[in-house]
């Protein structure tokens, strides 16, 4: 009897194991079908930020540190200062150059007025022996006329052509004149050019030097916390090596590699729920902001190539950065390199 009724209770629980699986797998779909289907999730997604490498400039010894690790700092405060006396006597030499130059430029200058004077004079000179020219020319001319009438005589008119021809002479040895002049006012403007240009050199070299002074003070290019602080006083800082990382992290963003799949729902500006791992329970909002222009795989060092025989087709992933609404929840801090979850609601239109 006991065996018959443990048969009995057997074959009744079994029909209760299948209703309350199919009623399972039911709402199942009942709930893909209204609710599932409509979202899309990730959880290949990292915090980022635009981290600047901060690098000297210019060689030389570090006199000073300004900052520690981990300290905040503001766009413009210094961070490091390298020994400038060498700096210091570059630009002083660059000045003292470019005053030298000054100087000769302005003698030159004043010897280009000199010779355009004396150009001046040769041509007011010239003006002068033509028109001496013309009136002994008009002489030597009535003077024939008269001779022909009878009221002259011929050492009159020989006296009249001479004093033409000299005044001819006169007006060539003028014009040979303003020649030279001009040859020598052109002579010196061709050097008070080259003094110009020298003294251009000058200057743009006396600003380089100014330049390479003020990059021995070393500053925050913009707002953020210090990181990877590897420069120490007394170090010879070569010109590009790396000495720190100032890291933005009030302007921290998600980057969320989705599955190829997953993107055709997904517009920029749609509202995206975050949760880091880092801070479990506590929610975060978002919007996407905007796709990477190629999968993951692309940006790699060593792309995959898949024109081979041994193809494997993988489903490729697609970095989308997602902005983080502010002000964040009590007690959250952004730190570049935490992990999240993203979930998406394909319904939540664009910017609602």
């Amino acid at each position: 009897m006991t065996t018959q009724a443990s048969r009995s209770r057997g074959r009744g629980v079994f029909p209760l194991l299948a209703g309350a699986v199919v009623v399972l797998f039911i709402g199942l779909g009942l709930w893909w079908f209204f609710e599932g289907r409509h979202w899309q999730s990730t959880d290949n997604a990292y915090l980022e930020a635009d981290m600047a490498v901060i690098a000297a400039k210019v060689p030389g010894y570090v006199a000073a540190v300004a900052v520690t690790d981990n300290q905040r700092v503001r766009a413009g405060d210094p961070l490091v200062r390298i020994v400038d006396a060498e700096y210091r006597a570059a630009l002083a030499r660059a000045e003292a150059e470019v005053e030298r130059l000054s100087r000769e430029r302005g003698v030159r200058a004043s010897v280009v007025i000199a010779e355009t004077s004396q150009v001046a004079e040769a041509e007011a000179a010239l003006r002068a022996a033509e028109a001496e020219a013309r009136r002994a020319a008009a002489d030597a001319e009535r003077a024939e006329r008269l001779l022909t009438q009878g009221f002259a005589t011929r050492a009159i008119v020989d006296q009249r052509r001479a004093q033409a021809e000299a005044s001819a002479a006169a007006v060539a040895e003028r014009r040979a004149a303003i020649a030279a002049a001009r040859a020598g006012q052109q002579a010196a403007t061709g050097s008070e050019g080259g003094a110009g240009a020298a003294l251009k050199a000058a200057v743009a070299q006396a600003e380089a030097a100014r330049l390479d002074l003020e990059n021995t003070v070393i500053r925050a290019p913009l707002d953020g916390v210090v990181g990877n602080r590897s420069v120490r006083p007394g170090q010879f800082a070569r010109q590009g090596q790396q000495l720190m990382v100032v890291v933005p992290v009030d302007e921290a963003y998600l980057v969320a590699n989705f599955k190829e799949t997953q993107i055709s729902g997904l517009k920029p500006g749609m509202p995206v729920d975050i949760e880091l791992d880092a801070y479990p329970g506590i929610g975060l909002k978002g919007r996407i902001d905007s796709f990477s222009p190629a999968s993951g795989s692309r940006f790699s060092v060593i792309p995959p190539e898949n024109a081979t025989g041994n193809f494997t087709r993988i489903v490729q992933r697609v970095p989308v950065k997602i902005l983080i609404d502010r002000p964040l929840p009590d007690g959250v801090r952004l730190v570049p390199g935490l992990s999240a979850e993203v979930r998406a609601d394909l319904r939540r239109a664009p910017g609602a």
